[in-house]
């Protein structure tokens, strides 16, 4: 068969006789149907032109998978004659090109989707009119397409996508990918099963007028026909299933919740600290606990934490030059702050090390600790004052001052988070297995604690430090989302995307208040507060109708100039705040390392969220797997959403086949050493000897082969390979060697 000849062959069902030939040449191509009947032309076909066109777009091989299959590797789920006896509209006047918008209900249909092969295969005409035009053109269609599936197979590059991410599907395509479709009824079945073709989310392969749909026509030809990519957008995507092979690429690491989830986070990073570089790998995060398994550890700091506040508290408003005296009926005794004194002592004793050869501590009771925590919140949170009806108290009060100020800088020399603290004693909690801000609470108050905690299930909420004193833009809090890609987990390999996008709230920061829309900046819970919005609202307050900081679309370069205006010197987003970032980001993966799967197919893109304190010190607060890309908020959301994904697919899908590939915004943060030896072999047993023969001694009788050698199973041989077993109860150690001789 010469270079202008295919021959493509269907498999036929068992038990059937049924097979298909197609024959395409330049000079006549014949159609051979299952009659035998043959339908000729003279003229070179619209079918060649498009496969001409296909041909000079093909693309590279898919780099995780380089076999080819067999020429046909699959049975066909739709036959032609079954096409051909759908009924449809074969009474058109004249051929034109079938309707454009299939499938728009389709749970994976782009919104976008580029030029398809129906245009090319009628871009010049069939030259029939009426039905015969019709019919040809479904048939020269459905080989056209049908071509197009199996190249696609031929070269591993079918792509399955459980989620809506327009930008990823078009840079896939781009790259000679073809796209395996779903309706919403199957999308919880496994990958590889067989989609159902009586889903409603799913409009008819025949369309109106007669043409035929393509995606539907994909979808049915592909309906067997396992992804060899897959990217799954579902939150409760825990670990693939048995059908996955090897070499199918997945964008997910199995149970990447145990180091993703916020409890898993907090349980991994309390060992962070053996993975510390310098330059390389450092972190700061805020403490944090499990209430249904830290609850004394995390009361015993819920009281410290409010001693150390009442003492900011006294020494700020001594510096300050405020009163501390009120009234008798709105203020504490002073024995109060000698109380926190001695608590914050012991602290700093603790943290110095100093209480090892003590032979005694100092023993305080619930009910003393209840009392304190009870006037600490009249003072911070109430406005109350210190008593002064006291005859000493001006004495008191000036020795408790110079003791707090001693106290509080030894302890901000040996506290790494006691600025993140400040002195209201605010702590946050968080679902641990929820996203998008879902089920959020702050509060400083011990009751209302443990009142959530008690409402729901063990484990489902940490009980995070809330950072009291972050870094403020115009008066409103930010964080900072970074997105970095895990290629290859042994040895690690870590890409960080070089923009960062900055999510602000809507309101102005404030503690009086735990608004939502102050304190939370995610995404999801600041749409509901954007400006268009509000605007809608039509409220008398002006404020609703202002536009925030938020509504101006600050990017990483307006942060790093506003940081200049503050007295930073040099560039301090592209100097100080991304090393750190990147820096936590190597810590806490080296940290969860173990726990990573080892699968050479899969890959996974996170999203880092980060808060930075007056000094431009960097906190992670949490790892997000699964980020959110779809559907942009903003303008800059909608232009960093389409590069991040554009730039994942250049380092997953390019950079294989060229390593000096364009890596779009993803940079190399991280590679680990190669090892050189292999890290678990499993178990296994190497016995190096050769055989011997025990003989009896030379008085017995040499002729009884029985007693010449000794059996393996003998008295004989269990004396001379094992020490004789005692009888003895106590322990008693046997050298093996010196027992034979």
């Amino acid at each position: 068969m010469d270079s202008t000849t295919k021959s493509v062959s269907r498999h036929p069902k068992r038990g059937s006789s049924r097979r298909c030939h197609i024959i395409h040449g330049h000079e006549n191509t014949s159609l051979i149907t299952k009659e035998g009947e043959k339908i000729e032309k003279n003229t070179t076909t619209n079918l060649e032109k498009a496969q001409k066109m296909l041909a000079k777009q093909e693309n590279p091989m898919n780099p995780y998978n380089k076999f080819e299959y067999p020429m046909i590797p699959y049975q066909l789920t739709l036959r032609l004659e079954e096409l051909m006896a759908i009924p449809g509209n074969f009474e058109s006047p004249a051929c034109g090109p079938p309707l454009k918008t299939p499938t728009e209900s389709c749970s994976q249909y782009p919104k976008e989707a580029p030029i398809s092969l129906d245009e090319a295969v009628h871009s010049a005409g069939c030259g029939f009119n009426g039905s015969a035009c019709m019919r040809e053109s479904r048939r020269e269609f459905y080989y056209a397409v049908k071509t197009k599936v199996e190249n696609a197979i031929r070269r591993h590059k079918i792509f399955l996508i459980r989620g809506d991410l327009p930008m990823l599907v078009r840079a896939l395509e781009a790259r000679g990918w073809l796209q395996k479709y779903e309706s919403f009824k199957t999308r919880m079945l496994p990958y590889a099963g067989i989609m159902s073709m009586d889903s409603k989310s799913l409009v008819d392969i025949i369309q109106g007028d007669g043409s035929l749909n393509e995606k539907a026509l994909v979808f049915a030809l592909l309906r067997t026909t396992p992804p060899d990519f897959i990217w799954d957008c579902r939150n409760d995507f825990v670990e693939w299933d048995s059908s996955l092979k090897h070499n199918v690429l997945l964008n997910r690491f199995e149970r990447s919740s145990v180091y993703t989830s916020k409890l898993g986070m907090a349980r991994i990073l309390e060992q962070a600290h053996w993975f510390y570089e310098e330059d390389v790998s450092s972190l700061e995060f805020p403490r944090s606990y499990n209430p249904a398994r830290d609850a004394n550890a995390f009361l015993e700091d819920f009281r410290r934490t409010a001693a150390v506040g009442l003492l900011k508290w006294f020494v700020m408003r001594i510096q300050d030059g405020l009163g501390i005296v009120v009234e008798e009926s709105q203020s504490i005794p002073i024995s109060r702050l000698e109380f926190a004194l001695k608590i914050c002592q012991r602290y700093l004793v603790d943290i110095e090390h100093e209480n090892i050869d003590q032979v005694g501590t100092l023993e305080t009771t619930d009910d003393e600790w209840n009392t304190f925590v009870e006037d600490y919140s009249s003072v911070i949170h109430r406005g109350f004052g210190i008593s002064n009806i006291e005859e000493d108290a001006p004495v008191k009060l000036e020795k408790c001052y110079l003791l707090a100020f001693e106290t509080l800088k030894k302890l901000g020399e040996c506290d790494p988070q006691f600025e993140l603290n400040g002195m209201r004693n605010i702590w946050i909690l968080k679902p641990s297995d929820l996203c998008c801000g879902t089920g959020i609470s702050i509060s400083h108050c011990i009751k209302d604690i443990y009142r959530r905690v008690d409402s729901k299930p063990k484990d489902y909420f940490i009980i995070q430090k809330y950072i009291e004193k972050p870094l403020l833009i115009q008066e409103t809090k930010f964080d900072i989302r970074l997105w970095y890609l895990v290629t290859s987990t042994l040895p690690l390999t870590i890409w960080l995307f070089k923009e960062a996008l900055l999510r602000f709230s809507s309101k102005p920061y404030s503690v009086s208040t735990y608004h939502e829309a102050i304190h939370l900046c995610n995404t999801a819970i600041q749409q509901k507060y954007d400006y268009e919005k509000r605007r809608r609202r039509k409220r008398d307050n002006i404020d609703e109708t202002e536009e925030s900081i938020r509504d101006r679309g600050w990017d990483c370069k307006m942060l790093n100039e506003y940081l200049k205006t503050r007295g930073f010197s040099g560039e301090p987003y592209y100097d100080t705040i991304y090393p750190k970032m990147s820096q936590a980001i190597v810590l806490t993966m080296l940290a969860a390392q173990e726990h990573m799967d080892r699968r050479r197919c899969s890959f996974e893109l996170y999203g880092a969220d980060f808060m930075v304190l007056d000094d431009l010190s960097v906190w992670l607060i949490e790892i997000n797997t699964n980020p959110r890309m779809h559907p942009p908020s903003s303008k800059i959301t909608q232009r960093l959403y389409d590069t991040v994904l554009e730039s994942v697919v250049k380092v997953v899908m390019d950079l294989p086949l060229d390593p000096s590939a364009d890596t779009g915004g993803f940079q190399l943060a991280y590679k680990q050493d190669s090892l050189d030896f292999i890290p678990y072999l499993g178990l296994g047993l190497f016995v190096f000897g050769k055989h011997m023969v025990l003989r009896e001694n030379e008085d017995k009788d040499v002729n009884n082969s029985r007693t010449n050698i000794c059996s393996p199973w003998g008295r004989h041989s269990r004396a001379w390979t094992a020490p004789a077993r005692s009888h003895n109860k106590n322990p008693k150690v046997v050298d093996f060697v010196n027992s034979v001789e």
